[in-house]
């Protein structure tokens, strides 16, 4: 991420040098071949200059206009050479400052995954040891709302850390990626629709345009995936979720709100939420992209009056 930001720097710096030094040579060029100094008394005879009574005036003017090119090819020469040197020049100082203005970014960065993941880790035992020990507790009927709330908010706490840890292994690294196998994408999406049906009021459709479903993928990671857009559409969808297999690609779509254009490339953003008033942490999506970033699928968000849709492409 941080050699991105380096090199678009980089690229912009030089962009922006390049372009106003084919600007000054233009306009020098420009300058030097229309506008002429009107010749000075010499107070020396000028010894390039032919005798004119021994020359016609053509041949005078083809000398004239010889010299003239010859100037332009030299003064063009001198000026791709500066310009060079200027780049050169130019780059090895953006190289380096890049490198010095990014140096600070990036261990806020490294400092931050390193507290959230130390946080995560330290309130996973507490959570656990309070979910337990509200499961052991024996209450009243008139209670048991009181502690089927806090179950799930201990529940929706417990996910929010092992998302966010999820999240600060896979940035450092430390999450080794899952070898590929034979699964049958078919079959494991029906029984994913079975999972999800209960908590979905609408229909949930699958449709396939390849005969041939079986797929070698890392398997924990596609079926995490498919689970985190199967929530997302049943949770913001109206009356329907469908499913698309194609031959290189899953399409996840569903009825609900649209998606503001310049939200777009927001959703997969950590914490980011369209609706604030739906149950979530807003981590799904953003382990959705660092899933297939990991893998090198490709995943995209198309959103329209009728249609929200999801796309994960990956290679057969």
């Amino acid at each position: 991420m941080f050699k991105k930001l380096r090199n678009r720097i980089i690229v912009i710096t030089m962009a922006v040098t390049t372009a106003i030094l084919v600007l000054s040579g233009v306009l020098i060029m420009v300058f030097s071949s229309t506008t002429r100094p009107e010749p000075k008394p010499q107070m020396e005879p000028d010894f390039s200059m032919p005798n004119p009574a021994l020359y016609g005036d053509q041949e005078l003017q083809d000398f004239i206009e010889k010299d003239r090119k010859e100037g332009s090819e030299r003064l063009l020469i001198t000026l791709l050479c500066v310009g060079a040197i200027i780049e050169l020049v130019t780059f090895l100082i953006i190289y380096y400052t890049s490198q010095k203005i990014v140096e600070p970014v990036r261990d806020s960065y490294e400092k931050q995954k390193l507290f959230i993941a130390n946080a995560s880790h330290e309130l996973k035992t507490p959570l656990a040891i309070i979910q337990a020990n509200i499961e052991a507790l024996d209450v009243d009927k008139d209670d048991e709302k009181w502690k089927s709330n806090i179950e799930n908010e201990i529940g929706h706490a417990n996910k929010l850390v092992l998302d966010l840890l999820q999240l600060a292994r896979m940035d450092a690294g430390s999450i080794e990626k899952n070898t590929s196998e034979k699964i049958d994408l078919k079959e494991e999406i029906k029984k994913r629709i079975e999972m999800f049906k209960p908590k979905f009021k609408g229909n949930i459709t699958l449709k396939s345009t390849t005969d041939d479903s079986i797929f070698m993928l890392p398997k924990q990671d596609i079926l995490q995936s498919l689970d985190i857009l199967l929530d997302n559409a049943t949770k913001y969808g109206n009356k329907k979720v469908s499913i698309t297999l194609n031959k290189n690609s899953i399409a996840i779509a569903n009825d609900g709100a649209t998606i503001p254009k310049e939200d777009l490339e927001k959703v997969f953003d950590r914490f980011y939420q369209t609706d604030k008033t739906k149950d979530g942490s807003g981590l799904g999506l953003a382990i959705a992209k660092a899933l297939c970033e990991q893998n090198k699928w490709d995943i995209r968000c198309e959103s329209n009056k009728t249609i929200t849709r999801f796309t994960i492409t990956f290679s057969h």
